[in-house]
């Protein structure tokens, strides 16, 4: 009988994760910022993290490296934390069990939700006054970033899945053969 549970992300590993996912966005996502569009590595990693944990934990992280975000990025404090502890929640709250039915959905929710986290903290900077523009932030940033955090979020979630291998070696292959 085939497991089609979501395997759950030990603490280290959220540890672990979150550190690299900082590291990287304050050394690598400068140097490969394309017309001054970097990837949101924060926002990646608080998505996959919320697909293998609880919402406790998710919201935690989410919040967490919001706030490292913020002050990364020396934009106004609290608007990354609450996007990403949304999103998180959000994520973390669906059916393990619907995540876990192929690979293609997972990563079609991991593309959604950097979709609709890039959008929330667009409109937040706007509602708040710190960019004039929201039509000009969604072509020029959201929809580039996006892409960005797709790619590297599926490069994540394939890793978080290799570690996982032991665990449960079926997750990338689907329930409905």
């Amino acid at each position: 009988m085939m497991n089609n549970t979501m395997p759950q992300a030990t603490p280290v590993f959220t540890i672990v994760g979150s550190l690299i996912s900082v590291l990287l966005q304050l050394m690598l996502a400068p140097s490969i910022a394309v017309f001054e569009v970097a990837p949101n590595f924060l926002l990646c990693f608080a998505v996959v993290n919320a697909m293998f944990t609880g919402v406790i934990r998710a919201t935690s992280v989410g919040f967490i490296l919001g706030l490292v975000y913020d002050l990364i990025a020396q934009g106004a404090l609290g608007a990354m934390a609450l996007v990403l502890t949304i999103v998180a929640y959000a994520i973390s709250s669906l059916n393990k069990e619907a995540i876990s039915i192929s690979w293609t959905i997972q990563a079609l929710f991991l593309l959604l939700s950097a979709f609709a986290g890039e959008i929330l903290y667009a409109a937040e900077l706007a509602v708040i006054g710190y960019d004039d523009n929201f039509w000009l932030s969604f072509g020029m940033r959201v929809i580039p970033t996006t892409i960005y955090c797709g790619l590297i979020g599926l490069i994540i979630f394939l890793i978080m899945n290799r570690l996982n291998k032991n665990k449960r070696p079926e997750i990338l292959r689907s329930k409905f053969k």
